[in-house]
């Protein structure tokens, strides 16, 4: 026990102590707001809808696109499925990063598919729905630009994160700021 007595041990255990909590204090509470802010990315909000759930919606119009492109050409629709299939990974994993730059591929292949298509004579109804499922993955895009989920993050960042000294208590705590999107 003589060995805690020594003002040097004690001013390290106190250091690491204090440290401890801080790191906790800090993950915790600005854990929290991160969160807070985050859950604007995926719960629907009065008035808006979110960004998760307008990604579902573009979801759905590339199902129905596939439906269509796979009659005509199977190499651009597993082209375009395999671009579906890594956004909707990225929503099951909830990882706003990965959802953008799925998204991002998703809208590429989403036009290559419908370039593709332009060269077929569809039929009636074939051209009907495929308007109707480009209107959907157009206005559910749009919506996305749109959201609020952004200005949000950015205005977290400036009136929180980036003010000292929390931005330097989170890198000591690791605790990044939240992701914007797009």
């Amino acid at each position: 026990m003589d060995f805690f007595k020594k003002p040097l041990v004690a001013a390290v255990i106190a250091v690491v102590l204090c440290s401890g909590i801080l790191i906790f204090n800090t993950q915790y509470k600005l854990g929290n707001q991160i969160s807070a802010v985050e859950d604007i990315f995926f719960t629907d909000v009065s008035g808006q809808r979110s960004i998760y759930s307008r990604l579902q919606e573009k979801l759905n119009a590339v199902n129905g696109v596939w439906t269509i492109l796979s009659r005509y050409d199977q190499d651009a629709a597993d082209d375009l499925y395999h671009e579906r299939d890594y956004l909707s990974w990225a929503c099951e994993e909830a990882d706003i990063s990965s959802m953008n730059y799925a998204n991002q591929d998703l809208n590429e292949e989403f036009s290559r598919a419908l370039r593709t298509l332009e060269v077929y004579e569809l039929s009636e109804d074939e051209a009907a729905d495929l308007a109707s499922y480009v209107e959907t993955f157009n206005g559910a895009q749009k919506m996305i630009d749109e959201n609020s989920y952004n200005s949000e993050v950015l205005d977290f960042i400036r009136s929180t994160y980036n003010k000292f000294p929390t931005e330097d208590l989170a890198e000591f705590a690791g605790v990044y700021p939240p992701e914007t999107f797009g």
